[in-house]
């Protein structure tokens, strides 16, 4: 679907559609097929392009860009009574020309900085930092919901990353 997408690209070539652009190009797309042709058609693609892989993308927590995990796991460590502390991008350095810069940011939480990224954005730099922040780190919630997906869906989770590698 991303590669019909009509986009506001100058140079005509396709465009990297961002995750929240492709859920609306579904959403749209869902919508049209229920306005144009009825709830059968659109209940008979949800059953073979969507709810087969539902479990999967659930277990996997693929909806969790790295931002968004390390802001929950900050938010689950919040002091009673008090406003949540959440993690703070910084961009720390950009490097380069303006066509081809690097960026390179620092992610703090209660003033401590807990991880560090690099990119060709400061939106992948700061990805980057999450992710290196929640590598590094322990965080008690994250650390929860992994052993309670593993322990409930051992299984499952065993015989999807075997279709996975063959």
């Amino acid at each position: 679907m991303q590669e019909h997408a009509i986009t506001n690209d100058k140079i005509k070539r396709p465009v990297a559609l961002r995750t929240k652009m492709l859920a609306d190009l579904l959403e749209s797309f869902i919508a049209a097929l229920y306005i144009d042709k009825d709830l059968e058609y659109v209940h008979t693609f949800m059953n073979v392009c969507l709810f087969p892989r539902l479990k999967e993308f659930i277990l996997n927590q693929d909806w969790n860009d790295p931002k968004s995990q390390l802001q929950q796991c900050c938010l689950t460590l919040r002091t009673e009574g008090k406003e949540p502390d959440i993690p703070l991008y910084k961009t720390l350095q950009t490097v380069g020309p303006s066509h081809a810069r690097t960026y390179t940011v620092a992610v703090y939480f209660k003033g401590e900085r807990i991880g560090y990224g690099k990119g060709p954005s400061i939106q992948q730099a700061e990805m980057g930092a999450a992710m290196d922040a929640l590598e590094k780190y322990n965080f008690p919630q994250m650390a929860h919901q992994k052993r309670f997906i593993e322990q409930k869906y051992k299984q499952e989770l065993k015989e999807m990353r075997w279709e996975r590698e063959h």
